[in-house]
């Protein structure tokens, strides 16, 4: 008994949806500093052939994430646990490691970053809504927060653990963590249940239906009317269209600068995997401080720290144009550059997760019954990664080519300007709608 109380108890299943969140970053990160010279020294690349390749490779995995987080947001929604399509992705991102371990063509390694996209979806769409289950959107902003410090530490731990690791040990030694963790996931998400999948227990032990046989019937009557899909729904609000906006676009700017920094420094600054890993630290370690900002988002909303966040990343980027010679200062200035878009993404990531909920719930305060008896959430989660899978497949080709066509300085203050247009979305569309929330959750509480 007190077993399964931890097995379903909020923090448990915020560690593991973090672990889940981490471990799936982190594989993701272990091969951005390494894949260039992967690149070269097991396929067989050379020159440009190499930049271009890194960024197509990056964009695939947002591909698959932007087409598995429709497919998985749908069957969240549909299936009566969470748990078997969340095992699933731990045999996904298994097979995608090993694919990866032992690629030496470049199907073979578009196949693995194809994987392990799918096993992104995953988690981001069954996780996000499983964690919704145990914390309730009271709560979320806080949750979503340590999940942001997850994918941060994911984000500063893989580039750093791949690159000293393949300059030490070779290519091979590098996925020896990676088999680790995805060890100590499967036990994990073997383990968790939920809040919701505990009731139907005790409410079918005690006697002998569960919800959705008490249920049968009402379904069979309300369902006459055929409601508008869900996913039409969410993409008709302008409140949560914009929440989606900003994910797609920070997800943009990080996968932009992991695309095309390693390949740059390497030109400017003749860096090794190792010290391109290190300078990725200027920009990841701010993400730590996310639970804080999903504390602010849930005290004060999410409209300000979005705005912040946002206001902040812009001349960071911008700024980072002047990058271009090898000498210290622009060196020193690279870091500090990267520190403060750090702290942008650390601000208005927890802000647009967490509108994410809070559009979909009001939706279905306003329009009860709207979603259905099982609700939206799964597919709420699963557009959300959707534009952030988009953001992942755009930004890797958009910085690639704009950085050979036209330049660093114009790619990085390009990404500046979207930063721009993303913070007048935000006060244009945001303001009314987020203001009003704010107010009424107020009120409620009161």
């Amino acid at each position: 008994m007190v077993l399964r109380k931890v097995r379903s108890s909020k923090a448990f299943v915020i560690v593991v949806v973090c672990v889940a969140v981490f471990t799936d970053i982190f594989l993701y990160g272990l091969i951005v500093p390494m894949l260039p010279f992967a690149l070269a020294e097991r396929v067989g690349l050379s020159g440009n052939d190499i930049q271009r390749w890194n960024s197509i490779l990056l964009a695939s995995y947002g591909a698959s994430i932007l087409l598995g987080s429709l497919l998985f947001g749908w069957i969240g929604d549909q299936t009566k646990t969470r748990q078997l399509p969340f095992l699933l992705g731990v045999a996904v991102v298994g097979g995608a490691t090993v694919l990866f371990s032992l690629a030496t063509t470049l199907p073979v390694m578009l196949a693995a970053r194809l994987l392990q996209g799918l096993s992104t979806a995953i988690v981001f769409t069954i996780g996000f809504s499983l964690l919704l289950d145990s914390v309730g959107k009271e709560q979320i902003g806080y949750a979503v927060g340590f999940t942001s410090m997850s994918l941060s530490l994911g984000l500063f731990s893989g580039p750093i653990v791949g690159g000293i690791v393949y300059d030490r040990a070779g290519y091979f030694a590098v996925f020896i963590p990676a088999f680790s963790l995805i060890g100590l996931e499967f036990v994990l998400r073997m383990l968790v249940t939920t809040p919701r999948e505990e009731t139907k227990r005790r409410e079918s032990g005690e006697d002998g239906t569960t919800c959705e046989d008490e249920h049968i019937g009402d379904d069979d009557a309300s369902d006459t009317p055929r409601r508008t899909p869900a996913l039409l729904v969410l993409l008709g609000t302008p409140r949560f269209l914009v929440a989606m906006a900003g994910m797609f676009f920070l997800n943009a700017f990080m996968t932009a600068f992991e695309a095309v920094l390693p390949v740059y420094l390497r030109q400017v600054f003749n860096y090794h995997s190792t010290a391109v890993a290190i300078v990725f630290l200027s920009n990841t370690l701010p993400m730590i401080a996310s639970p804080i900002s999903g504390r602010l988002v849930d005290k004060y909303g999410p409209l300000w720290p979005a705005v912040a966040g946002f206001s902040l990343a812009a001349p960071s980027m911008m700024l980072l144009g002047l990058v271009q010679r090898n000498e210290p200062l622009l060196s020193a200035l690279l870091r500090i550059f990267l520190f403060l878009f750090g702290c942008g993404v650390s601000l208005s990531m927890p802000a647009m997760m967490t509108e994410i909920t809070l559009a979909t719930e009001a939706l279905e305060k306003e329009r009860p019954g709207i979603f259905g008896q099982q609700g939206a959430h799964s597919q709420a989660y699963g557009l959300c990664n959707a534009a952030f899978a988009g953001g992942t497949l755009v930004g890797p080709l958009y910085a690639g080519y704009v950085r050979d066509a036209l330049g660093w300085t114009a790619m990085s203050t390009t990404l500046g300007a979207f930063s721009i247009l993303m913070v007048a979305l935000v006060l244009i569309v945001g303001r009314h709608h987020i203001v009003r929330h704010v107010g009424t959750s107020t009120a409620d509480e009161v």
